[in-house]
């Protein structure tokens, strides 16, 4: 007499049942499908305790953890994916299923944390075979600190914020911090109150290198470089807290999620000009008057990452048009309109009213 342990998934509903007959086995119900997992296993590399670790694989993957949703939201599968079923009998539908490495609550240091999410459709009678390729899902980020920026924020640190979690990260740290790929915030508290220095948004399998500094600059530009590694992108910036940009400004990447608002003041440097629906001019001589282009550095490389400004007739073209004024290059500055998508392939600023350059 022998004996056989399905899992038997359907609609939400976990139900174990044992058969035992002679030899004989059971199919799954008509007008159902199958699940099945596997994971390619890739060389992967991340930062503890502020050294490089290289590994030639993803370490105990059975230890990940594996959740499998119907996209209706009921729970099939929740655990270790080394204690998974060899197969998951599901009936016909979408399922929403993700892997990951670990849990965390960000920022926290040295938690990178890889994996991989998927959404599939599952016929009937079909056998589907899901082959996960982990990478980083979390973003890592250092901090350095000038002597300036030491002196005009005293003590021994400064707070990194994300959601309603924070991290303190002291001038002397040397490792990263891992948050979520979205907006984080670093705050200076010297006892009255919280001060925020800026706000930064990271994707995922992003390593970002921040360096403060506070100075008031004599000229007008910014450090900002790029390093490609061949599993993540490695982002070296240099952030100057000495500017004073002005109370309810936002970042270029805040703004493209705001279009269609008015009265919108958005920061940036004057980056280039003439723009095309492919093309910006970076250098002089410059032609066109009617419009200039700002990004958030003087390095940017990707498009996606620049704002198209309208110049309309009067003040405002007469003193900021590039034709006339080339000096404005890498000039920070905050410029005031409205926020549109699609102007020259690129959001963008329409309807200029106000602009300032910082000092």
């Amino acid at each position: 007499m022998g004996g056989k342990n399905l899992l038997k998934i359907a609609a939400g509903t976990v139900q174990a049942f044992w058969m035992v007959s002679c030899g004989l086995q059971q199919d799954p119900e008509p007008a159902t499908g199958r699940l099945s997992f596997a994971i390619r296993e890739a060389p992967v590399s991340y930062y503890r305790e502020g050294a490089l670790i290289k590994s030639t694989a993803l370490k105990d993957t059975n230890a990940f953890l594996l959740s499998v949703y119907s996209t209706g939201g009921s729970k099939i599968y929740e655990g270790k994916y080394g204690e998974r079923p060899a197969d998951f009998f599901v009936v016909p539908g979408g399922y929403e299923i993700s892997l990951r490495s670990g849990r965390y609550s960000p920022p926290k240091f040295d938690s990178p944390v890889f994996g991989d999410s998927r959404t599939v459709i599952v016929k009937e009678n079909e056998q589907l075979a899901v082959n996960f390729r982990c990478s980083q899902v979390n973003a890592g980020v250092k901090l350095t600190f000038a002597e300036d920026f030491k002196r005009r924020f005293p003590g021994e640190g400064i707070d990194m914020v994300q959601g309603k979690k924070r991290l303190s990260y002291l001038y002397t740290e040397s490792k990263y911090a891992y948050v979520d790929p979205d907006m984080f915030t670093l705050e200076y508290n010297g006892g009255k109150g919280d001060t925020v220095l800026l706000q930064k948004r990271v994707e995922k399998g992003q390593m970002a290198e921040m360096k403060l500094s506070y100075t008031v600059p004599d000229g007008y530009n910014s450090a900002f470089a790029v390093e490609v590694d061949t599993a993540r992108n490695w982002i070296v910036s240099a952030y100057n807290i000495g500017l004073k940009i002005p109370t309810g400004a936002v970042t270029i990447e805040e703004a493209k999620r705001m279009a269609g608002q008015k009265n919108v003041s958005v920061f940036g440097f004057i980056y280039g000009g003439d723009p095309t629906t492919v093309a910006i001019r970076i250098a002089p001589p410059f032609t066109s008057a009617t419009t200039l282009v700002i990004a958030p550095a003087m390095s940017e490389r990707n498009r996606n990452n620049c704002f198209v400004v309208e110049l309309p007739p009067g003040k405002i073209r007469n003193e900021l048009n590039l034709v006339g004024f080339p000096e404005n290059l890498g000039r920070p500055v905050v410029i005031t309109g409205e926020i549109v998508p699609g102007y020259f392939n690129y959001t963008g600023i329409k309807g200029t009213k106000a602009y300032a350059f910082l000092r």
